[in-house]
């Protein structure tokens, strides 16, 4: 036979490179492969092919989750070379823009050259992420050639593989309810109730909250709505639009446990209304997870708490500006505000922004603490500040009182100075001197998600490591915030969100105007 005379024509290559001439099962291929490729050996006419390009990839969307159910490569083998062959291996190494690693690795194929679509989707992920899109690795395929008791290991090839990672095609803007709640009406060009991703990705981090308010729906006693891509403004055809199967699911008790909904984009030619039953509950909380393609809702009375005042934007209850919750304590929450001299505000619990919101409990708390506690004193049921200048300032809503202090504002993360560690002057934002200047931040070192918080400078009551309370320093996450896409400053309050703010460049700075909730990195 052919291969017979071609063992013995390169026995001493053979004798180097480990060839047998035994019966063994050859256990020790049986793992991962460190280097296999140094051991293999070139047979002529014995060699594979990629059975993809980057225009055509391997596309898991569409392959079954069974085993062997992946196309890696083709596999010619000389029909004059009477062999068989086993132990095929395949070893692959990220090689695209993009790759979070380069490390390669080898996988067991079939004798036609299938792999698992589970294990080649993992290994996607963990190479690049889940983002559906061709991903380029080298791919170097290994075979045993096989006669009788005689084996040797063949290098049959190197080529570029494509694989495209099993995920759903999803906005990477954000996305906004369009349904019968308030103020909404289906209008598709109204985006109120959003969430934005603020330049992370949604491969990442899938899930997130939206809450909407659940009284006085525009019609019926349930919620009903769609998520609309804020990529897509005002579009329900865009393909990342997510509908759901038109049935009423019941509010979730249970959130170990949440009674969730189906979510289907239009690709699947599925119209149906996202709905949810009725409640008599302040908020709906809809959780939706991405990756997943579910949602489910579970409805809570939110704290909140506004200021209006005798300044002219807000005159008295004509405009009542929303404090943001410290993270983990509902009675306590914050806003950074210009005063001028004599400035008079209060306080209210109010559920509807507006002349309503006289109805709900209002209230002028005292000033306690603080570096600027000095500056504000209660006169006729009204705080009055007698010096102009910005104010940080946190609310006990319970208690009545509140903390004026200095706003400091900081960088903080992978696009500051001083990184994850404590902030320093170098990442400190300059603070104007009008009510409609800006809070400059220092130059950003790259072009990393930008974090941004206002420092907290007391301690409050948080659980240890053994679960026991104790005094700690405010952590600077709890009053984060970041600016958006849509140039509107974003905080994280209460919320599972993390508020950074969208990608920006090296050397760029983030400005912040807090009169008009709105900023922009430039």
């Amino acid at each position: 036979m052919k291969l017979k005379r071609y063992f013995l024509g390169m026995a001493a290559i053979l004798t180097l490179v480990g060839m047998s001439s035994c019966k063994g099962d050859y256990d020790d291929w049986a793992g991962l492969q460190t280097n296999p490729e140094e051991d293999a050996v070139t047979i002529p006419g014995f060699t594979s092919q990629t059975t993809s390009s980057e225009t055509n990839p391997i596309n898991l969307n569409n392959a079954q989750p069974v085993k062997d159910s992946v196309n890696i490569a083709t596999l010619q083998v000389p029909a004059e070379y009477q062999y068989g062959v086993t132990n095929v291996r395949v070893v692959l190494k990220p090689t695209g823009e993009g790759a979070k690693s380069t490390v390669s690795k080898t996988f067991d194929l079939s004798s036609n050259c299938n792999m698992d679509s589970a294990t080649i989707q993992q290994y996607v992920s963990d190479s690049y992420g889940l983002k559906p899109v061709p991903r380029k690795f080298s791919a170097t395929v290994l075979a045993s050639a096989k006669t009788g008791n005689d084996y040797v290991y063949v290098k049959t090839g190197t080529f570029d593989v494509y694989v495209e990672p099993k995920a759903p095609v999803l906005s990477e803007v954000g996305y906004y309810v369009v349904g019968n709640v308030k103020g909404n009406g289906w209008n598709a060009d109204d985006t109120q109730y959003k969430y934005e991703f603020g330049g992370t990705s949604p491969y990442d981090n899938p899930e997130f909250t939206i809450r909407v308010p659940a009284q006085e729906l525009t019609y019926g006693d349930h919620v009903e709505f769609k998520l609309l891509d804020l990529a897509h403004k005002g579009s329900w055809n865009a393909g990342t639009v997510l509908s759901g199967d038109g049935h009423t699911t019941e509010l979730t008790e249970d959130d170990k446990n949440p009674v969730k909904t189906k979510l289907f984009d239009n690709t699947d030619g599925k119209g149906g209304n996202i709905q949810f039953a009725g409640t008599t509950k302040q908020y709906y909380i809809i959780h939706v997870n991405l990756l997943g393609q579910t949602v489910y809702a579970t409805a809570e009375d939110i704290p909140q708490l506004f200021m209006t005042g005798s300044y002219s934007g807000y005159n008295w209850g004509a405009k009542w500006m929303e404090l943001t919750m410290i993270n983990g304590h509902e009675n306590l929450f914050w806003t950074i505000k210009y005063f001028d001299k004599d400035e008079l505000f209060k306080f209210s619990e109010a559920n509807v922004v507006g002349k309503d919101a006289w109805k709900a409990r209002n209230f002028a708390p005292t000033c306690n603490g603080g570096d600027q506690q000095s500056h504000f004193a209660v006169k006729d049921n009204k705080v009055k500040c007698d010096k102009a200048g910005w104010y940080l300032l946190v609310v006990d809503r319970t208690a009545a009182t509140f903390k004026a202090y200095t706003p400091k504002v900081y960088l903080m993360g992978e696009a500051s100075a001083t990184g994850w560690g404590a902030s320093t002057a170098a990442d400190l934002f300059s603070t104007p001197t009008t009510r409609d200047g800006y809070f400059v931040s220092p130059a950003l070192k790259n072009d990393k998600a930008v974090r941004i918080y206002v420092e907290m400078p007391f301690q409050l009551k948080e659980k240890n490591d053994k679960g026991e309370e104790e005094l700690q320093n405010v952590a600077w996450w709890r009053a984060e915030f970041g600016v958006a896409v849509n140039k509107s400053i974003q905080y994280r309050g209460n919320s599972g969100s993390d508020g950074a703010s969208f990608t920006s460049g090296t050397g760029k700075k983030v400005y912040l105007n807090f009169s008009t909730e709105t900023g922009d990195i430039k």
